[in-house]
């Protein structure tokens, strides 16, 4: 595993995206008071101009603090034009929209860079890969076999493949299949993972290319459509409550990624570039404490030409921020204790030797003797 790595990349694109907010702010004429890089007490401090530029004592993401930007911070002047609050809508919003930018410039920079010097490219809805011993080798799938299919309903891209698989263990399904240019049917039966999730062994193939710099532009900006276009559609399934899509979290992602790094500096870029640009998307859902949510307020503001009493704005994101804060914590803490569970099972652990058992057992022995309590 490369976790070190990975959480200094990530806090690195945090970092990025707070000084994406302090770049388009300075540009537009907005004072930043300070920066930090990293949390924790400081242990270097530098003014330059009106900004004060820190570094934390745990180097891992950062901050900024625009002047304005807290409606209650003591001392703010309304007259003061080069205060976040003072500004036009359209200032307020680019100001706001900064981070996810610097985020997304990072990714389209990071695959400009990979198709330029040469990159493994994907070869679409083409086999790669094929696990031994898995429902792929049954059916006798082989590299280099193009996926046309399932179930007779035409496939788009490996994404919707990996959707109906996913969607269906235990549920056998008809793969239409091109080999050499001659169409054949293979007949699968998707086995479910730890997560309940369907998987048949098979992973997508990839070949080495290097493009010119025209080309190599377009392929990124091509590359970074798809991935948000790909990350817009799960999440409109996720609020739909579409089966067979699992919410993500902070320990899912490292463990994942980490994985994924270990393949090579390449796979370790894309493995950013994916991160970084969920990360933009993330921060520009339309909820308070994120980037989304204050461009809403801006915008509501623009239309009914009235400002959102700052009291209220400010509770709201306060709100949603321990909202948030508490979503993601919920959802690690249940990935944390699967975790637990699976490796009580790999060590072939009996109950009573489980330290996840002697939790529960504990719970359910606490809740026993309260409940008896008259």
């Amino acid at each position: 595993m490369h976790y070190l790595p990975l959480l200094l990349a990530l806090g690195l694109l945090v970092a990025l995206h707070e000084l994406g907010h302090l770049v388009m702010a300075r540009l537009l004429g907005v004072r930043v008071d300070r920066y930090k890089l990293g949390f924790g007490p400081a242990v270097f401090s530098l003014r330059v101009g009106r900004t004060d530029w820190v570094l934390g004592a745990v180097p891992f993401g950062g901050s900024t603090r625009i002047h304005g930007m807290n409606p209650h911070a003591p001392g703010l002047d309304p007259a003061d034009r080069t205060s976040l609050v003072a500004q036009r809508p359209w200032k307020r919003l680019l100001v706001h929209f900064g981070g996810p930018l610097a985020n997304g410039l990072f990714a389209l920079g990071v695959l400009f860079t990979l198709y330029t010097t040469g990159t493994h490219v994907v070869v679409p809805l083409t086999v790669g890969t094929v696990t031994p011993g898995s429902e792929a080798a049954r059916a006798q799938l082989l590299p280099g076999d193009r996926l046309v299919s399932v179930d007779g309903e035409p496939l788009e891209n490996w994404g919707g493949f990996l959707e109906r698989i996913g969607q269906a263990p235990g549920r056998e399904l008809r793969l239409g299949v091109e080999r050499e240019g001659v169409a054949r049917e293979a007949t699968v039966r998707p086995r479910a993972d730890e997560r309940g999730t369907g998987r048949i062994g098979v992973s997508q193939q990839y070949v080495y290319r290097t493009y010119d710099t025209g080309q190599a532009l377009l392929q990124a900006f091509a590359h970074t459509a798809n991935l948000v276009a790909e990350a817009t559609r799960m999440f409109e399934r996720l609020m739909m409550g579409t089966s067979g899509i699992v919410l993500a979290n902070p320990l899912g992602v490292v463990k994942q990624s980490s994985g994924a790094a270990g393949s090579g500096l390449g796979a370790f870029l894309r493995v950013l570039v994916s991160v970084s640009l969920a990360l933009a998307l993330f921060h520009m859902l339309p909820l308070p404490s994120l980037d989304g949510g204050r461009m809403l307020f801006v915008l509501v503001e623009a239309v009914s030409r009235r400002k959102v009493p700052a009291r209220v704005e400010t509770l709201l994101h306060a709100v949603g921020f321990l909202a948030l804060l508490a979503v993601v914590l919920t959802v690690t803490l249940a990935d944390l204790r699967q975790h637990l569970r699976r490796a009580a099972l790999d060590a072939n652990l009996s109950d009573g030797d489980s330290p996840l058992f002697f939790w529960e057992r504990t719970q359910r022995e606490t809740k026993g003797r309260a409940s008896a309590v008259p």
